[in-house]
C-alpha cells in the first residue's frame, strides 16, 4: 500500500509540473473582453536616418498601405528628413496567467517604390504591412507584397530586433483606464527580408550595396489602452462523474458562459475525501495539494469562451473503492463567481 501511494505522488508531482506551462491567449483588441477590459493601440514605424537615406539613394517614394497612415518630410534639397507609418494594433498574444505580451499585430502598413535608375535599380515596388511584433523570439513579421515576380508573401520574418524598451506586461488598472507604451529598437533585415526587397525592387549592384549600408532600420513603438468594463459575465459549472464504483472513474466538467459578452480566464476548485489520482486529463490544466485538493486552468485553446458557449474538460479518476465525495466545488470565468452544481 505505501509503494503504491508513493507512486500516486510521484504521478500527481509529474502533473503539476506538467501544468506549470503559459496558456497564450489572443486577444482581439475593440471586442474581446480580457480580464474585465476591453483594449485598444497602434504602433508606429520611424524610420532612421540610414533607412531614409538608403531611399535618398534609390530615390524611392513612399505611400500608405490599407488603413495605415504614412507621413514623410524632405529637405529644400529633396532628401529626406523622416519617414514615418502609423497603423492600428488588431490583436494581441498574451500570457493569459502572467499577463505578458508575447507578441503585437497591427495592420496596414507602408510601399516603397523604386523608379528605373541605371546601375541602381530596374525598377518596382514592395507593400510590408501588418506588421506583427514578436517579443519572444525578437523578430517583426510581415505580409510581403512585391513586384517582380515576388508577389504576396504572409508571415515573413523582417527584421531582427536589438532591444525592447519599456514594460513587457499589461499590468491592467483594477478598475478606469490605463496606458502602456513599448518601443522595439535596431531594426535589421533578416536574410530573407533582405532577400524579398532586393527582389521587388529590382535593385542592382549599387542599389544592393547602399542597402548594405543599412545598419538599423528604425523603431516601432506600441501604445496599448486598457478600459475596464463593469462586470457582465454570467457562468454555471457542472461536474459529472460515472463509472463512481469502477478502479477507474470518469469526470467530465463544463463551464458555461451564459452572459452576453465573450469572457477570458477560468478555474475551478474541488476538494476529495480521500487522496485521489487523475489521469488522461483532457482539454484543461491540474495541479493538486495532498491529491485531495485540486485546480483546473485553461489550456491554450480554450481560455476564452464565447458568449452563450461553453467549454468541457474531463479526466479519469482513480482511489481506493471508487469515486471519493466531491466537496467545495467552485469556479469562476473572467473573475467573476459562477453558480457550481455536482450531482
Amino acid at each position: 500500500m505505501k509503494v503504491a501511494f508513493k507512486s500516486l505522488i510521484a504521478a500527481a508531482a509529474f502533473i503539476a509540473a506538467g501544468a506549470a506551462s503559459a496558456a497564450t491567449v489572443t486577444v482581439t483588441l475593440g471586442s474581446t473582453v480580457y480580464k474585465g477590459h476591453t483594449l485598444s493601440g497602434s504602433e508606429t514605424l520611424t524610420f532612421s536616418p540610414d533607412g531614409t537615406s538608403w531611399l535618398d539613394v534609390i530615390k524611392g517614394s513612399v505611400a500608405s498601405s490599407g488603413v495605415s497612415t504614412v507621413v514623410s518630410t524632405k529637405d529644400s534639397d529633396g532628401y529626406y528628413t523622416s519617414i514615418t507609418m502609423a497603423a492600428p494594433l488588431v490583436s494581441l498574444n498574451v500570457d493569459g496567467v502572467t499577463d505578458d505580451l508575447q507578441s503585437l499585430a497591427a495592420t496596414g502598413g507602408i510601399t516603397v517604390t523604386a523608379p528605373v535608375l541605371r546601375a541602381i535599380s530596374t525598377g518596382g515596388s514592395i507593400t510590408l504591412t501588418d506588421l506583427n511584433v514578436d517579443l519572444n523570439a525578437k523578430k517583426v513579421y510581415a505580409t510581403v507584397v512585391g513586384a517582380n515576380g515576388v508577389g504576396t508573401v504572409t508571415n515573413v520574418p523582417l527584421w531582427d530586433i536589438d532591444t525592447v524598451l519599456g514594460p513587457t506586461n499589461i499590468a491592467l488598472p483594477a478598475n478606469g483606464s490605463g496606458v502602456f507604451n513599448l518601443t522595439v529598437q535596431g531594426l535589421h533585415l533578416t536574410v530573407d527580408g533582405n532577400s524579398k526587397v532586393v527582389s521587388s525592387l529590382g535593385l542592382a549592384r549599387l542599389g544592393q550595396a547602399a542597402l548594405a549600408a543599412v545598419s538599423d532600420f528604425g523603431s516601432i513603438s506600441m501604445s496599448v489602452t486598457s478600459t475596464a468594463v463593469p462586470p457582465q459575465t454570467a457562468c454555471s459549472v457542472s461536474l459529472k462523474t460515472t463509472d463512481k464504483n469502477a478502479a477507474l472513474f470518469t469526470t467530465e466538467v463544463t463551464v458555461n458562459n451564459t452572459g452576453s459578452n465573450a469572457a477570458t480566464g477560468w478555474q475551478v476548485n474541488w476538494h476529495y475525501s480521500k487522496p485521489t489520482l487523475l489521469l488522461n486529463v483532457k482539454n484543461a490544466k491540474l495541479t493538486n495539494k495532498y491529491l485531495t485538493n485540486y485546480t483546473a486552468l485553461p489550456t491554450a485553446t480554450n481560455a476564452s469562451i464565447a458568449a452563450g458557449g461553453s467549454t468541457t474538460f474531463s479526466f479519469r479518476g482513480h482511489a481506493n473503492g471508487g469515486a471519493p465525495a466531491v466537496s467545495d466545488l467552485t469556479a469562476t470565468l473572467d473573475g467573476q463567481t459562477c453558480a457550481v452544481s455536482a450531482p
